[in-house]
């Protein structure tokens, strides 16, 4: 896992000022775009002038950290998730959604680092169970999410 530290400034319209304890872990897919890098996602969120953004984005081996785990991003589409989950963002594989072997072993590496550093069991949910969006999309689907959870272990 290639882990690189580029944080959102201050500045931004995405960036907050909120302070997080996390009790969740909330994993997302950005889009339809699989040709996107971790850095062309940042830079999106800090260009689009929205409320937009995340603490990490993985694709590959590779993990961007665009916000610190102790600071609100805004990812769920909600308050409540917002204030109390850490979001990771995932570029996937293909236009359908699903993620590549390799980044989910990344994933993996993350999510365990992240429980490790915060010495917290931060239980995994999606998107759609914030708020009903469909993301990450693939994973909507049960059995799908139950199958990505187990590989996720």
């Amino acid at each position: 896992m290639q882990l690189k530290e580029d944080f959102i400034p201050d500045t931004a319209k995405c960036a907050t000022h909120a302070l997080l304890d996390p009790s969740s872990i909330t994993i997302h897919w950005i889009g339809p775009y699989p040709g996107q890098t971790p850095e062309q996602v940042r830079q999106y969120w800090i260009d689009s002038e929205g409320e937009a953004s995340a603490h990490f984005i993985v694709k590959g081996t590779e993990v961007l950290q665009c916000w610190p785990t102790y600071k609100v991003a805004w990812h769920t589409g909600c308050r409540s998730g917002n204030y109390t989950s850490i979001g990771i963002e995932v570029v996937p594989k293909n236009e359908e959604g699903e993620f590549s072997d390799e980044t989910i072993v990344t994933l993996r590496k993350l999510i365990y680092k992240l429980r490790s550093d915060l010495n917290k069991s931060l239980p995994l949910v999606r998107h759609f169970d914030w708020t009903g969006k469909e993301c990450p999309i693939y994973y909507c689907d049960s059995n799908k999410w139950e199958a990505l959870l187990k590989r996720l272990k």
